[in-house]
């Protein structure tokens, strides 16, 4: 009898011992079984900052920057992990390409970014559902139980549901898998080990650059003198030492305040160059500039490079004042309205008038000179980048002594889609000197001029334009009728 349980004993357990040999093959294969649990884990090494050979941080105008390091690894031999340190909290893992050389036998084999940084938020949620303590001012201890962390902690001690605690938390260790700071950990295959050289490349936002510009204009407002400021902008939450800096101008296409520049002295020289060890050239459709030498880029840091300055250079001062379509859409009559003149400045970016450098886009701040010999802010204006050759113009603000009257004195509707209005415009000049204003009419559709005062001018298939010029002192009254169709 007792050899017939025995035997069914057996048969029973056959189809289970199978069962067992095959999920225990699977784990171990996993890494979960008990002798891959027994097995020592894989030698980790790390790479700091103390290890970085060159560093290249190459930064865009849209809150970019690409980083290029080279750092000097000692690798164990076999399968081993590397954690590659001190990088921005705000960098884009995906991003990243990794190169031990062509001839090196170290192989990638995988890659995390380990960015659960250390806070007492982070580590009392590693003890939710745990016991912890709390040291009291005469050194007793009070436990209890930490139940959640949603919206703050809540405690369990002695059976109640707490959330405060009097004396100071205290926790029997500190939390695995938290990190002081954002880490790269790469998972290779490092064949015999030693020494070895990494580079990292990867893409990092809260980088970013801008130009600022001063323009100051000599005593007549005729000719002035242009420096660039370059300030950078960093806030990706990793800094970067004997860094070398290269900034691309331009708008790369991407699937997602300025501070005050220093002030400047006036230059007499005829032509611009780039500030010493300043080194531009064109990249495809874009412009690089390398900075000379190497500097320290500080997390939480804005720091300004000369970029270039250029003297001698001349300028144009520009009255203008501008309408609006819909102005000749509909009757107006008799609403007398008055205009603000718009002060604005022109100069060529050309080697001949002491330029030819391609501009960044940046903020332009203007200085006059005031009698005293004292710099005064005339206004400021932003400028896209500009290519060499061309021109840049800047709207500075608005003329004081110079004042605008609008009439409307006729208005016709003479189809559905044909309007016709009569204008008359009355500019006066307070100051010393005779003026010319510009005057712009966008009329939103296809024009006529069928009678004025002076002569019109085409500016674009949809806006004319007429140059009022307007003696010191005196007022010159421009009339004209003009027929649009929609």
């Amino acid at each position: 009898m007792r050899r017939q349980e025995t035997v069914r004993a057996r048969r029973r357990g056959r189809p289970g011992g199978r069962r067992r040999v095959a999920l225990a093959a699977a784990a171990v294969a996993l890494g979960f079984g008990g002798a891959a649990a027994g097995a020592a884990p894989s030698p980790v090494a790390a790479s700091e900052v103390q290890g970085r050979k060159a560093l290249d941080v190459t930064i865009y105008n849209n809150d970019l920057a690409l980083v290029r390091e080279v750092r000097a690894v000692q690798l164990p031999a076999g399968t081993c992990a590397l954690e590659f340190r001190d990088v921005p909290a705000q960098i884009e893992p995906r991003s990243l390409l990794v190169d031990f050389g062509a001839k090196s036998p170290v192989r990638l084999l995988e890659q995390d970014y380990e960015f659960d940084l250390l806070s007492r938020e982070k580590i009392l949620e590693k003890y939710i559902g745990q016991e912890l303590a709390w040291i009291q001012e005469d050194g007793k201890r009070i436990k209890g139980r930490l139940l959640g962390m949603t919206a703050g902690p809540v405690f369990e001690v002695d059976g109640e549901v707490v959330f405060e605690v009097p004396g100071r938390i205290a926790l029997p260790a500190l939390p695995a898998n938290l990190r002081a700071r954002p880490t790269l950990v790469w998972r290779l295959d490092a064949g015999k080990g030693g020494a070895a050289e990494v580079e990292a490349s990867y893409l990092t936002r809260g980088v970013s650059w801008s130009t600022d510009y001063v323009l100051q204009l000599d005593a007549r407002g005729e000719r002035a003198g242009l420096q660039a400021w370059v300030s950078i902008d960093n806030r990706s939450g990793g800094a970067f030492g004997d860094a070398r800096l290269l900034l691309v101008a331009g708008e790369i296409n991407q699937v997602r305040p300025v501070p005050a520049p220093r002030m400047m002295m006036m230059k007499t020289e005829a032509a611009a160059d780039y500030a010493e060890g300043v080194q531009e050239e064109a990249l495809y459709d874009y412009h690089l500039y390398t900075l000379p030498g190497v500097t320290t880029l500080k997390d939480a840091q804005i720091k300004q490079v000369s970029l270039f300055e250029a003297g001698g250079i001349s300028v144009r001062r520009h009255y203008r004042l501008g309408g609006q379509a819909y102005w000749f859409q509909s009757p107006r009559l008799k609403q007398k309205t008055e205009e603000k003149v718009a002060v604005s400045l022109t100069f060529e970016n050309r080697q001949a008038n002491g330029l030819g450098l391609p501009l960044p886009a940046g903020t332009v701040r203007v200085y006059g000179q005031a009698a005293s010999g004292g710099r005064q802010l005339l206004g400021e204006d932003r400028i896209d980048h500009t290519p060499k050759d061309e021109e840049v113009e800047l709207q500075i603000g608005v003329a004081f002594d110079l004042v605008a009257e609008r009439t409307q004195t006729d208005y016709k509707r003479i189809a559905d889609n044909v309007h016709q209005s009569a204008y008359r415009l009355v500019l006066r000049n307070h100051k010393t000197e005779a003026v010319t204003v510009e005057v712009v009419e966008p009329t939103g559709g296809d024009w006529q001029v069928l009678e004025s005062s002076l002569p019109a001018r085409k500016k674009s298939v949809s806006a004319l334009e007429f140059d009022v010029p307007v003696a010191a002192g005196g007022e010159t009254v421009l009339t004209y009728r003009l027929q649009v169709s929609y």
